[in-house]
């Protein structure tokens, strides 16, 4: 019985031996013709390869069946690698290469022959790349909504998760620079227009070590090339909301509408290319221009009547069309001076003006999560805060070829943020407390008592006065890098680099203005923070092994204001303790103090069939802790909260250890099926927490600080199948599953439990931004010609995408009935109110009802000679799926008319007659995006 199920095992070995077949080659020189020896001929992804004999031929024996992708390496040559071959059992498969000179760098050129393969099975991290022809055919108005369509990222409350990561721990790279804003704790700062991205990777795990400050995921963007003629296009995108309007929200008679305008020119530089050469003086090399220009104006969730025009002292007049305005700039200059240097300068500039609370993720006080609207300024929205941000972007970029073997990018870059948000445009000298003021004449409720009348205290919603909070932060960073790769070997590849970026950070807040002299709660400072970085990393390919080690080494000097307040025993928030440790584990250079970190990096992968590549990788990341947690109060301050939070100098970067282990599946070039497993332990997440003095400064002998002391973990598994027939269909599939517990889901944790608004707890619960299961579908088709009936012959020649995603729904506390120990019923209040309370021992313990989510759209190309027109039509959330952005915690859904709510809520049925008094839980923000339709027209000349 055992040599049966021996034999019974080796019995597809045996006959995959038997079933075998051969390649057979020639390379060539694509100019002379000439045979070429020495040429690195391989099957990605297997042990299988060989090198060219004197006379140019190879042969690989012993294939098992399949489809392969083959590519030939040799210095001096452009890399070709021709995808499709179809290995038979029993038979010789003969090709013909013919490799093109260059005088390039080895792999910075890849010729393709044949269909591009689906994904990269060499790769050793998890790399998803969105090329610009995958975002034209889902055309998405931001790169937001292009990044939400990948397995393991999540928008939550306009904040990208990425498996499970908070929402700043990503990094946003255009160009290579980094554009995250450091003090708005948000994880995307400069907005490109989709027309200036060429291409977006987004890595997710395993990421090299040229990559740093993220622990989460990195979101890479390589800006477009100025193509080779002149081509225009223009493109309007109106989109309307076609939900059923509620009454109790007040929107029956309310129109929602998006205005989307977008122009964009790319081409040969006119100036170099015709008016120069008209004048007799020629430039060496060629010029290259790509303009684009983007803008988008939305009515939001707010209903017509509570409208206003929005005001900015940082922005012009005319951005504020509507209640949501974004208006992004990008221009690229590009001059190619030989084939081996490069030139360019890149200007972006991205201009928002809203009223979401959400632009900015750090504050003077908690606020807690929620989708941003400001519901209870809802009817004076003047009173409201209005969020400017202006964000800019300067890179000069030199990109050199030395040769076959080596290849050197430097770059240098500017990148300035500006965020303001205020009471609609006015200084904190016009602030005012608001006030929810009774309606008149009055409206009065029987109290139950004869001699006493109760007057309805108000609706809840603020009638005057302003917002609570005045701030306006300026940040500018100076970049310089340098990388350079080197070929030891055709298989051999070793890339370094160098960083250092100068920062200058300005920060002001207060809260609370109308409380001389400076509010209840203020902070003020202007830091110099330095961040410098030496990296290595080394890829070595050895009969279908690839091992990928690299080494990332960073000092961060926090600044003068930091050194200066550890030397100063008068700064009586900095303990003894923290002095000690922060000279203890600091390095003096240039006159100022840095902390050094080392974070080490690996990726394996080895293929276990020709069909199958196992890979693994491991690394350390980390990320700085936000500037406010470091710097906050370090300056002597006149502010009277009682609790302030005061910054600690001694901080050290937030740290994760991530480990991944995957299986790629290449079942045909067409077919690609993946299988992930990762685990990522983050450690050294800030938290708030009391500290004893003797200060009588502060009351109670305790103030407020931050400290390294929290904790979180994100665990899953991920599977994703593609599928792709000819040029005309294309389908993804993924699904998975995963698991985000921590300490706590926010650094202001301590301070609610100071506060007695929260039980200290000791366990590990889920995050408010965990959703377990998620499956997504996408599906392209372009209807091919001749492939309809006579009727329907309109349609061929169309294009139609539709995608579906269902998933878990948010993370909530539930609230329980309160029972009667006495009786065993539900208790309730005077007026037949049941009772509901927060389950205080399961926090976030409970998903609510699904999300679901369809969009499909249709477009269909029109030419007239050199001029295309593109019709589109799309509908988002057809069906109107109602998603709770905002979870009633009894019904784990969005608040509907009748529910039961909790007791902290005011419930229509059961009305709050004290006040302060918060108003009906009609928040249009309690669901996600409703049915929507867009339409699309678009104008390309070429």
């Amino acid at each position: 019985m055992r040599c049966l199920l021996i034999l019974g095992c080796l019995a597809p070995t045996l006959l995959l031996g038997q079933q075998t077949g051969v390649l057979t080659g020639h390379v060539v020189d694509a100019a002379t013709g000439a045979p070429l020896r020495s040429v690195t001929v391989r099957l990605i992804g297997t042990s299988y390869g060989a090198i060219t004999a004197a006379d140019g031929r190879f042969v690989l024996r012993g294939l098992p069946p399949g489809t392969y992708v083959l590519e030939a390496t040799l210095l001096g040559y452009k890399a070709l690698r021709q995808s499709g071959i179809r290995i038979r059992p029993g038979d010789t498969t003969r090709i013909a290469l013919r490799l093109e000179e260059t005088a390039l760098t080895l792999q910075q050129e890849i010729v393709v022959i044949g269909e591009r393969p689906l994904i990269d099975v060499e790769q050793t991290q998890s790399l998803r790349t969105l090329e610009r022809q995958q975002l034209e055919r889902s055309a998405v108005p931001t790169l937001t909504d292009a990044l939400i369509q990948q397995a393991g990222v999540l928008l939550q409350d306009r904040t990208l998760h990425i498996r499970g990561g908070r929402g700043y721990e990503l990094g946003y790279l255009v160009d290579g620079i980094s554009v995250q804003d450091p003090l708005a704790g948000t994880g995307i700062g400069l907005e490109l227009p989709p027309e200036a991205v060429q291409e977006i990777e987004l890595l997710t795990s395993g990421f090299a070590a040229e990559y740093g400050q993220a622990t989460s995921g990195i979101v890479s963007v390589r800006t477009a090339e100025p193509s080779r003629s002149l081509q225009l296009r223009l493109q309007v995108r109106p989109e309307w909301r076609l939900h059923r309007r509620n009454p109790f929200d007040r929107d029956t008679g309310s129109l929602y509408q998006t205005e989307r305008y977008s122009v964009s020119l790319s081409g040969p530089e006119p100036l170099t290319s015709r008016l120069l050469p008209a004048l007799g003086i020629r430039l060496p090399g060629s010029f290259g221009i790509v303009a684009t220009a983007d803008a988008s104006f939305s009515d939001g969730l707010v209903p017509e009547f509570a409208r206003i025009r929005l005001r900015s002292s940082l922005l012009p007049a005319w951005l504020a069309r509507r209640q949501d305005n974004t208006v992004s700039l990008f221009a690229k200059l590009s001059w190619q001076l030989t084939p081996a240097c490069r030139l360019s300068y890149t200007n972006s500039r991205s201009m928002a003006l809203n009223q979401n609370t959400r632009t900015l993720q750090t504050t003077l006080e908690y606020l807690p999560p929620d989708p941003g609207y400001q519901y209870p300024f809802q009817g004076h929205f003047d009173g409201a805060l209005t969020f400017s941000a202006v964000n800019q972007l300067h890179l000069l970029t030199w990109q050199q070829s030395w040769g076959p073997r080596l290849f050197s990018e430097i770059r240098c870059a500017y990148t300035g943020w500006h965020v303001r948000a205020d009471a609609n445009g006015r200084d904190y000298t016009q602030y005012s407390e608001p006030q929810d003021i009774p309606t008149l004449p009055p409206q009065y409720y029987d109290t139950g008592d004869s001699t006493r009348t109760g007057i309805i205290p108000g609706d809840g919603f603020y009638d005057t006065g302003t917002a609570w909070t005045w701030r306006e932060h300026f940040a500018q960073e100076l970049t310089f890098r340098a990388d350079l790769t080197a070929f030891l070997a055709e298989k051999s590849q070793l890339k370094a680099g160098a960083e250092l970026r100068l920062q200058e950070l300005q920060y002001g807040e207060i809260f609370a203005p109308w409380i001389p002299p400076l509010g209840l709660n203020n902070d003020v400072f202007s830091v110099r923070p330095r961040l410098a970085t030496l990296y290595a990393q080394h890829q070595l390919t050895h009969k279908g092994l690839v091992l990928h080690y690299g080494l990332r080494a960073e000092a961060w000097a926090p600044g003068r204001l930091v050194d200066d307040a550890i030397a100063n025993p008068a700064v009586t928030t900095i303990t003894e303790e923290q002095r000690r440790s922060y000279l203890q584990h600091t390095l003096t250079a240039f006159a100022l103090r840095w902390k050094v970190r080392l974070q080490p990096r690996l990726g394996i992968a080895h293929p276990i069939t020709p069909q199958q590549m196992l890979y693994f990788n491991y690394g350390h990341f980390s990320k700085l802790p936000r500037p406010q947690y470091v710097y906050a109060k370090l300056s002597p301050q006149a502010a009277r909260s009682s609790y302030q939070r005061f910054g600690n100098p001694d901080l050290d970067p937030e740290t994760s250890i991530a480990y991944e282990l995957g299986l790629r599946n290449q079942l045909t070039s067409d077919d690609v099926l993946t299988l992930a497993l990762f685990y990522r332990d983050i450690f050294g997440y800030v938290q708030t927490r009391p500290v004893r003095t003797d200060n009588p400064r502060f009351a109670g002998g305790s103030f407020i600080t931050y400290v390294n002391a929290d904790y979180a973990r994100a665990r899953g598994i991920e599977i994703e199948y593609r599928k792709r027939i000819g040029g005309w269909f294309e389908v993804r599939g993924s699904l998975s599953y995963s698991a985000v517990t921590g300490k706590s889901s926010s650094a202001d944790q301590g301070l609610l439990i100071a506060r007695g608004l929260v039980p200290d707890r000791l366990t590990e619960d889920p995050m408010p931004w965990d959703r377990p299961w998620d499956f997504q579908l996408s599906l392209w088709v372009e209807v091919p010609q001749g492939a309809l009936p006579k009727a329907l012959r309109f349609l061929e020649g169309g294009r139609f995408w539709s995608r579906l995603v269902v998933r878990s729904g948010r993370r909530y506390t539930p609230a329980l009935p309160v029972i009667d120990p006495t009786t065993g019923q539900q208790q309730r209040l005077p007026n037949g109110r049941p009772l509901y309370e927060l389950d205080e021992d399961r926090p976030y313990g409970a998903l609510a009802q699904s999300y679901r989510w369809w969009e499909i759209s249709f477009s269909r190309d029109l030419r007239f000679g050199p001029a295309t027109l593109r019709l589109r039509l799309e509908l988002l959330n057809p069906v109107d799926w109602k998603n709770p952005a905002i979870v009633n915690p009894v019904t784990g859904r969005a608040y509907e008319y009748g529910d039961p709510t909790p007791v902290s809520w005011n419930d229509p049925l059961y009305p709050d007659r004290q006040p302060p008094l918060d108003p009906y839980p009609f928040n249009p923000a309690r669901y996600e995006q409703r049915r929507s339709l867009r339409l699309g027209v678009e104008i390309l000349w070429q």
